[in-house]
């Protein structure tokens, strides 16, 4: 079968692949063939990638929220928009409990010219230079522009901040020229499904269940905002209320409020 993904690409629909992706978020192998082979029989020839995930995303809901959730994580994490400020926030964090000691937002004077850098992060005695690439719509990658413009900023800015090694993360997928450059000066990219393995982004929030408010069912976009003008980043920091306090703190009735908190605790103990 044939899908469309969002740049317009035909492309054959990889059952193995989609069916891995939901024994991640929780399913069992057989509850994972059994959506598949619905999702398979509901679908039309070229059928857009939205569309099966919308429908995979109502399949999941009428078993739990939690496993609907965790298969939302991507765009979850384009939700956290509408700027990429917002991901460095988020981004930050999950280093953070990584034991990564960060700074977001940073201006610093290079050798040459001065730059704005998205985070600043040190561990065990090394200094990063993190360039944060956010995209809120699906089908876009990181090209090699990215990781050109991420590595001279490096070069500019490593003798006199003392940066040991330049990291481009990003919340899609990058090219392949940008994977190849990246590998040949050593710029490290952290991104969907990349490296595969245990340092792709998604792995680093999955592991220690980092996942961002955006997560939750029931955020719409008001509420969004609410939690980014509060800080609230990651649904661990939801827990540190109670359900009386988070409702007066977000400006929401309390049954909304102990309804997120529930979502949050969860998708912790899941």
């Amino acid at each position: 079968m044939l899908i469309t993904k969002a740049n317009g690409e035909k492309v054959e629909f990889n059952k193995l692949e989609y069916q891995a992706s939901l024994q991640r978020v929780g399913l069992s192998v057989s509850e994972a063939r059994e959506i598949c082979n619905q999702v398979c029989q509901d679908s039309y020839p070229e059928v857009s990638s939205k569309n099966i995930y919308l429908k995979t995303q109502k399949l999941l809901k009428q078993k739990n929220n939690t496993l609907s959730a965790r298969y939302s994580l991507k765009t979850a994490i384009m939700n956290l928009g509408p700027t990429g400020f917002f991901f460095e926030r988020y981004m930050a964090a999950v280093l953070n409990a990584y034991g990564y000691k960060t700074k977001y937002d940073q201006i610093l004077k290079g050798k040459c010219v001065q730059h704005e850098v998205d985070i600043v992060a040190e561990k065990d005695g090394k200094k990063f230079m993190i360039e944060c690439k956010y995209h809120n719509q699906h089908g876009l990658r990181s090209d090699l522009h990215v990781a050109l413009y991420t590595y001279a900023r490096f070069l500019d800015l490593k003798e006199k901040h003392n940066f040991t090694e330049p990291v481009l993360i990003t919340n899609t997928l990058c090219t392949s020229q940008a994977i190849s450059y990246a590998d040949c000066v050593g710029l490290k990219i952290i991104g969907w499904h990349h490296p595969l393995g245990q340092e792709s982004l998604e792995y680093y929030i999955e592991s220690k269940k980092l996942y961002p408010v955006t997560v939750l069912t029931n955020m719409n976009n008001s509420l969004n905002e609410k939690c980014r003008q509060e800080n609230l980043v990651l649904i661990q920091d939801l827990l540190k209320f109670t359900p009386s306090a988070l409702a007066k703190k977000l400006l929401i009735k309390e049954g909304l409020a102990n309804n997120l908190i529930n979502q949050a605790q969860a998708l912790l103990v899941f």
